[in-house]
């Protein structure tokens, strides 16, 4: 599927590299770990368990948004352009600037090939990114 192939790419500023195998331990000890949804800044700043129970659905859409945000756009451009009424991180602060996600070399390598390839977009590599992180869960949050 694409998105743990685009995941998996090797090299320094990868997903693989920063966040490891399966999501966890990877090379960057700052980096979120992504079996557990719980531990993620946007986690947080939407309500934690509490907004979880109340409305999943909603929970998870906006999850979703900001999430592959974040992946389409790294930290930095994500930390000053994604606004929206329910998103602040002034809670639990920005997304560190290491998080540089298909902005990374290896990715954007990988989607330039796919794009010529099969016509996909950064997007859908951002979306099919976040699909395979939904599947790493191990805390059943999605």
């Amino acid at each position: 599927p694409m998105g743990h192939g685009l995941y998996v790419q090797k090299g320094a500023n990868s997903c693989l590299y920063c966040h490891g195998v399966d999501g966890q331990n990877g090379s960057v000890k700052a980096a979120a770990d992504l079996a557990q949804p719980k531990t993620w800044k946007i986690y947080k700043v939407l309500g934690g368990d509490a907004a979880l129970a109340k409305d999943k659905a909603g929970f998870l859409a906006k999850m979703e948004e900001a999430t592959v945000n974040l992946i389409l756009k790294g930290a930095i451009a994500h930390n000053s352009s994604f606004k929206k009424d329910w998103f602040d991180l002034k809670s639990v602060g920005p997304y560190n600037a290491q998080m540089v996600g298909l902005a990374g070399s290896p990715s954007q390598k990988w989607v330039k090939k796919y794009k010529k390839k099969r016509g996909v977009t950064p997007e859908m590599a951002a979306k099919a990114v976040y699909l395979y992180l939904v599947g790493l869960d191990k805390q059943k949050v999605f």
